[in-house]
């Protein structure tokens, strides 16, 4: 078994997708809408094979409280979180770990996406 997919729920479905797709090089699938489920959604991919996907949902007519999702993503390096990082600070998110050693010994920082869920960005 794996994991297919994991999900977020966002209020702006198309800034969040933007937002992934600039910083971590995801593509987009096409939007699917569905007015019978009360529902649109994307799926974001990285372009290996068989790696899970990111789903953007957005519910019609709920809004959905920010900062309940979280999401880890690995840039391959140490350099990499540090770079990383340091991009997404300078063009104003919201970094809210500073690039360091966590507790199981991963080397990681962590910012808010425009939805305000945790984004862990792991080497």
């Amino acid at each position: 078994m794996r994991l297919h997919h994991a999900g977020i729920a966002a209020n702006d479905l198309e800034l969040l997708r933007y937002w992934y797709m600039r910083y971590f090089a995801m593509s987009s699938s096409e939007k699917y809408e569905s007015e019978e489920k009360g529902i649109s959604c994307y799926f974001l991919s990285f372009t290996e094979e068989n790696v899970p996907q990111l789903e953007i949902i957005s519910y019609h007519g709920v809004h959905i409280p920010q900062g309940h999702g979280h999401v880890a993503i690995s840039v391959g390096s140490r350099q990499g979180v540090e770079f990383m990082t340091e991009l997404l600070r300078t063009d104003g998110n919201k970094i809210v770990k500073e690039p360091s050693e966590a507790l199981t010994g991963t080397y990681m920082a962590a910012v808010l996406d425009p939805e305000g869920n945790r984004v862990e960005i792991t080497e």
